[in-house]
Formats: structure tokens, C-alpha cells, sequence
């Protein structure tokens, strides 16, 4: 309807009413015996049951965005993993946290790749006992107690002997003691059953010199006769190099090579961490990242608003425009602007590094332009249905309708199709 028209019809319905239900535009036919239709639906009823299918394709198109924005984002993370590699992994295993930056502390290295020299592992102190024979007893009857340093601090310890006690009834007292406190130190018996033996052992739970501790006997000579009162291991610290600079000495055997590179060190011996991008990763982002478009462009294609053919449109135009670039990766766009994969090119992508230049997290490119599409989905202004069709043939015009389109009426339907 044109505005002229609108206001034809408001100059018509504003003069419909006058004096004895004349109007000096239609005369006198009828007007006053005017009535709507009592079955057939409302124009207002009409043009909310259409806003109401707009809100409904905006509500799937807004779905649609969301998971398309989410797939952009997990894409770029995938994109971004490091995994680790190591010469020698019987020397340290490395293992990268991402999240604290490794890629760029590797960057910042003075050489790619890493030089690691271990000149000795972290061990912890262990005083293993004796082999006995279980079944005699190498201390007589009574009372004894004994005491183990550590950290500064001297921990007693006391435990009866009696008379029907064995060798391996006395360890199993004297472990047992040492376990019910929290020092740092965890005691054992080691049984060998076909030998009939058994041996007390005691380790430090840390390694490091931090951890050393001694063993003593107090009253009694219940330590040296079960053989735990020396070390056979003493504790000593990890030292180690990076790169040929200086000896660096840890308590422990994990050690960070840079920020968010961490080594554990197995034994001494050289070997060089290199990193490289997470194939398996990467391919699994570009996979969820087209399957999340695809799904976004059949959700558009199967609703039936404006907002739903123009998200259709952006999809299948941004499809097409990179189509030549995407096949290099391994990403086919078929005629209805769809994405299938290439899984033998896609891998051959990411392996030689083309994979990671296409997607890159720049302004422009297909990341950028698909994370757009999503921004504007999620907002359910852009892809709204903004103008509801309306004719106003399909209402049979005539006195008796026209009683009833007065000029306000006539007003806020033209507001509403602005």
C-alpha cells in the first residue's frame, strides 16, 4: 500500500460516522447497520500471529549464531596447541600448558630448539633394613624407643616388644608408629615369602635434601638391630642446564624449563624439546567448525522469514568467496554453498602448516568473517523479519470494514510497516 493510498483511506474512515450515520463520501448506504465478521480473525490478530513467526525464525537463527560463535572460538584454541617433543625422552618428558603461555616463552628461548643437559636426577633418602628371618626375633622382650629428625624438628617414637613377638611382628610395630604421624616419611615391611624374610624400610615421601632425615635409638638398640639407623640412598637435589648456561639445582625431579614449559627429569643425559602445532587438534576444530556452519546455513534454508534467507545468503556467499582457499585446505563448498571435508588434504594441511595460515585470528579471513555471521545471529535485530507482509486487498474492503479503520488505526499500521 502506498502512503497515498493510506491516506485516501484515512480521509474515507475519518468522514464514515457523521450525522445520522451519513458520510458525505459514501452517502447513506447502510453505514449504520456495519458489523465485523463475528468467525473470521482480526486485522490486529493477523499482524501479531506474523510478528509471532518473526520472533520464532529469529529465535532459531539466534541458536544458530551461538553454536557458530562457539565453534569460531574452540577453532582458534585448537589452532593454537602446542604438544611437546623431546630427542630423548628417557632423559625428561615435557609436557606445555597453553593457557600460561608456553608457545610464547618458546619464542622468546635464545634457540629453537631447547637444549636440556641433566647432570643428576632428584632422589629421595630410603634406610632399607635388614632381610631377617620372619619367624625369629633379634631383640629381647620389652620396651624401646627411638627418634627420626627431619626438617628441623625430632619426632619420638615408642613400642613394646613381647615375648611371642617375631622379627616381622617387630617391623610391622615399628611402621605402623612411624605412619600414624605425619612427618614426611613413610615406613614399610617387605616380606619375601619364599625366603622367609622381611626388612624394614623407610623412605622420605619427598625427594630433595629438604627431606633428609636421621634415625636414632633412644633406649634400646631396636633401629641398629633391624638395620635402619644408615642410609643406603641418600637424598640429593636435581641439577640441570638450559641452552649451556649454569648448573641449576631443584628438590624436585619437575622442573619449568620457560612459562608454561615443564620437564620431568628421569635420568642424566641431554635432549633437545622442540614444539610443533597439535594436528589432531587442529583438525578436530576446522571439523567442528564446519560441521557448526553447515548447520547454521540448514537451520537459515528451513526457516521461512527475511531473517532466515538473508543468514542463508551471508553463509553461502562467505562459503563461496573463500571456496578456492578452502579447497586448498581441504574444505570442498558444494553448489548450495555446504562444506564437506577432504580428510587426507586436511591433514596434509596442518602438517605443512597451511591449515594454521588460512585460519588465522586476523580482522579479515574466513575465522574472522564466520565469527561476524555469528555476532550478528546472536543479535536478534539483524537477522529480524522487520516488515510483515500485509495487503489490503485480502480484507474486502467496504462500508462496513471501513466503519471500523478509522485513522488511528490507520496510523499505527503505517508506523508498524516503517
Amino acid at each position: 500500500m502506498t502512503v497515498n493510498n493510506m491516506a485516501k483511506y484515512a480521509m474515507m474512515t475519518n468522514s464514515i460516522g457523521g450525522v445520522n450515520g451519513a458520510n458525505s463520501v459514501l452517502g447513506s448506504q447502510n453505514v449504520s447497520a456495519a458489523k465485523a465478521p463475528a468467525s473470521a480473525p482480526s486485522f490486529g490478530d493477523k499482524l501479531q500471529a506474523g510478528r509471532n513467526s518473526s520472533y520464532e525464525t529469529t529465535a532459531a537463527v539466534r541458536t544458530s549464531g551461538n553454536d557458530l560463535k562457539s565453534a569460531v572460538q574452540n577453532q582458534k584454541t585448537a589452532a593454537a596447541q602446542l604438544q611437546s617433543t623431546t630427542s630423548n625422552d628417557k632423559t625428561a618428558t615435557v609436557s606445555f600448558d597453553n593457557a600460561k603461555g608456553a608457545q610464547k616463552s618458546l619464542s622468546s628461548m635464545a634457540s629453537d630448539p631447547v637444549n636440556l643437559e641433566v647432570k643428576q636426577t632428584a632422589l629421595s633418602q630410603t634406610n632399607e633394613g635388614n632381610a631377617m628371618a620372619a619367624k625369629d626375633k633379634a631383640v629381647d622382650a620389652g620396651s624401646y624407643s627411638f627418634a627420626v629428625e627431619t626438617g628441623g624438628k625430632t619426632h619420638n617414637f615408642s613400642i613394646t616388644v613381647d615375648e611371642n613377638d617375631t622379627n616381622a611382628s617387630i617391623q610391622e610395630k615399628m611402621a605402623a608408629a612411624i605412619n600414624e604421624r605425619d612427618i614426611g616419611i613413610t615406613a614399610s615391611v617387605n616380606a619375601d615369602e619364599k625366603l622367609g624374610t622381611s626388612s624394614l624400610a623407610i623412605a622420605a615421601d619427598a625427594t630433595g635434601t629438604d627431606a633428609a632425615f636421621e634415625i636414632s635409638d633412644v633406649s634400646g638398640d631396636l633401629t641398629s638391630a633391624m638395620g635402619v639407623n644408615e642410609a643406603t640412598q641418600e637424598a640429593q637435589n636435581a641439577i640441570y642446564s638450559v641452552n649451556g648456561g649454569g648448573d641449576i639445582e631443584s628438590q624436585s625431579n619437575n622442573v619449568s624449563i620457560a612459562e608454561g614449559v615443564t620437564a620431568t627429569l628421569n635420568q642424566a643425559g641431554t635432549t633437545e624439546i622442540s614444539s610443533e602445532r597439535d594436528n589432531k587438534s587442529a583438525m578436530q576444530g576446522v571439523s567442528d567448525l564446519v560441521n557448526s556452519i553447515n548447520s547454521a546455513l540448514k537451520a537459515a534454508n528451513e526457516g521461512d522469514g527475511r531473517g532466515s534467507e538473508r543468514l542463508a545468503r551471508d553463509i553461502q556467499s562467505m562459503n563461496k568467496s573463500y571456496s578456492d582457499s578452502l579447497a586448498r585446505v581441504g574444505i570442498n563448498v558444494s553448489a548450495n554453498g555446504e562444506l564437506t571435508i577432504d580428510e587426507k588434504k586436511l591433514e596434509q594441511a596442518a602438517k605443512d602448516g597451511s591449515l594454521d595460515r588460512f585460519f588465522s585470528d586476523s580482522s579479515v579471513g574466513f575465522n574472522a568473517r564466520a565469527e561476524r555471521i555469528a555476532n550478528n545471529a546472536v543479535n536478534s535485530e539483524y537477522y529480524a523479519d522487520k516488515q510483515v507482509s500485509f495487503s489490503v486487498d485480502s480484507f474486502s474492503i467496504n462500508q462496513d470494514q471501513l466503519k471500523f479503520f478509522n485513522i488511528s488505526n490507520a496510523g499505527l499500521l503505517f508506523n508498524f510497516l516503517l
